[in-house]
């Protein structure tokens, strides 16, 4: 019924049962195939949260960091434009800030957008 040495024996293994705390005296197939597959796929499951839990890269930022960051550009940015209402130029320097800014935010949005998707 069950191939040996085939994906489903080997997802179906001692292993998997002991893991599950199931105890087997004498031979494997003494536990129903249904409570197997089950236990299977718990193993298999399980598996994959802890593969996906090591797989996630750390936050570069804390979100108390990033709104501290957002904050302070977005009253950067209101500083140049009560400036430009006020006809005063901005100058080199105005700008180099205005940009850095721009990218400030532009590197938290698409954090944000990489832990939500």
């Amino acid at each position: 019924m069950w191939e040996e040495g085939g994906i489903v024996a080997l997802a179906l293994s001692e292993l998997a049962i002991r893991r599950a705390g199931i105890l087997v005296t004498a031979d494997l197939h003494e536990v129903e195939p249904a409570r197997r597959s089950g236990v299977a796929l718990d193993a298999i499951a399980s598996s994959r949260k802890q593969w996906q839990r090591e797989q996630r890269r750390p936050s570069a930022l804390t979100a108390r960091e990033a709104l501290a960051a957002l904050s302070f550009a977005a009253l950067l940015v209101w500083t140049a434009a009560a400036h430009i209402r006020n006809n005063v130029e901005l100058t080199a320097e105005d700008f180099e800030r205005l940009t850095i800014a721009c990218s400030r935010i532009t590197v938290i949005t698409e954090e944000v957008a990489h832990v939500a998707g």
